[in-house]
């Protein structure tokens, strides 16, 4: 039952990752309604109060939001709902951290580079291809190459090319997924390593608040590569402060931010970053968990107090503006093979090892998993804050041999495990 006087906030969305929102807004004594159109949604039995009403129902939305006298709106998870929120915000008047524009220039890859470009910001070079795909224009491509619809997310629609014939079919499929029908066409840097970086910006001020090493897994020539692991605090995190830092910093301004969390995903490769994809938003990795046990700040609460158009003061990270991390941490997600989970093992023992900060599980037994070559095949996270790097890679280690998941083919459906690397150490 809702309190006199407490706050409302309508959470689009009821996924996994929403439970850490709804019990934080729970313990900032706020009332949690969570909606979308799925009744089995995890994050909808922890809520106080939900509806089976689809995210992009703006209009009706509109209407349960003034029935129940709704503060505010809350998405900053995932590409599509962030949207959502920022419509249904204007069309009802509230706060929200983002304006369409923003998040236009944020999801639309093209946007994207241009702002890049104009702030100094490295990105890699691209490919000019005609619709029609002329056997002229295929010919001075630099194989491989990589197509991508300019406003995909979680990795969908994305194919690498070795051949003209691999890109009309890739062609194909990015314009499938493309809402705009626009493809980008690119220089396929083929490495197993990049570097990741978050931003806070808190009323214009920007703090960094780390950079991690971003390992990833390319599991065939046609899919992109998927994450294994980030690693806290990247091995180049002072040749990024040094070369590449100012002139995110100028593109965050540029855009006009002036609240809100942004992530950084950078290619790596012979000692040079290339910037391919920002979000403007919490990613689903959640990893806001290591980011508090570096600052002391949630960056949840901050989001849900902007959603509110609550004053963030007392939230200031601005002493941790360096990317350094007190504590080796690693955000390690587990990417399956297709099948159809039969058994899960181990969970509640990973749970209670001590560097084991977070888990998000989004599969479960009886749930089918396709090979897509995008997040669809991840199974979760864990997240693992370590005294020490020889306990990190312990922690890593342990998960990796508790953790069974099995197919009811009996067969083992943990695609790859990351490898630590023995020599490296993290702050």
């Amino acid at each position: 039952m809702k309190k006199t006087g407490q706050k409302k906030i309508l959470i689009l969305s009821g996924i996994v990752q929403m439970i850490d929102v709804i019990e934080t807004a729970q313990r900032m004594g706020l009332y949690t309604i969570v909606t979308d159109r799925d009744p089995s949604s995890p994050a909808k039995k922890y809520a106080d109060k939900h509806y089976n009403i689809s995210t992009s129902d703006t209009e009706k939305l509109a209407e349960i939001a003034r029935a129940e006298g709704v503060d505010g709106i809350f998405n900053a998870f995932d590409d599509v709902n962030t949207w959502n929120a920022q419509a249904l915000c204007q069309e009802l008047d509230l706060p929200f951290y983002a304006t369409a524009e923003q998040l236009e220039i944020c999801s639309d890859k093209n946007k994207f580079k241009e702002y890049c470009r104009a702030f100094g910001a490295p990105v890699i070079e691209e490919y000019e291809l005609d619709d029609d795909l002329s056997e002229e224009n295929l010919k001075k491509l630099k194989y491989p190459v990589i197509i991508k619809p300019v406003d995909s997310y979680a990795s969908q629609g994305i194919t690498v090319c070795h051949s003209p014939e691999e890109v009309r079919t890739g062609y194909e499929k990015a314009l499938g997924f493309s809402k705009l029908k626009k493809v980008i066409v690119e220089r396929f840097v083929d490495e197993a390593y990049g570097v990741q970086t978050i931003y806070t910006i808190q009323n214009g001020n920007i703090v960094l608040n780390g950079v991690a090493d971003r390992f990833v897994h390319k599991h065939s020539e046609e899919f992109p590569p998927l994450p294994i692991a980030m690693i806290f605090s990247s091995q180049h995190r002072e040749q990024y402060i040094e070369s590449v830092d100012p002139y995110v910093r100028k593109l965050i301004e540029g855009i006009g931010i002036r609240n809100g969390v942004v992530f950084i995903q950078s290619l790596f490769e012979n000692g040079s970053f290339y910037i391919y994809e920002m979000g403007f938003r919490l990613g689903g990795s959640q990893l806001y968990s290591i980011i508090e046990k570096q600052t002391g700040v949630n960056q949840v609460e901050m989001m849900l107090a902007l959603a509110l158009g609550e004053n963030i003061d007392h939230l200031d990270m601005s002493l941790y503006d360096n990317g350094h991390m007190p504590y080796p941490s690693c955000n390690l997600p587990i990417l399956l093979k297709g099948g159809t989970i039969s058994e899960i093992t181990g969970i509640d023992i990973i749970r209670e090892l001590p560097a084991v900060i977070h888990t998000a599980i989004s599969k479960s037994a009886g749930d089918e998993v396709r090979v897509t070559g995008s997040y669809t095949q991840m199974f979760g996270r864990f997240t693992i804050v370590a005294n020490s790097t020889e306990e990190l890679h312990d922690t890593i280690s342990t998960i990796y041999d508790k953790l069974k998941i099995v197919s009811t083919e009996d067969e083992d459906m943990l695609l790859v495990k990351y490898r630590p690397i023995e020599s490296a150490v993290y702050e």
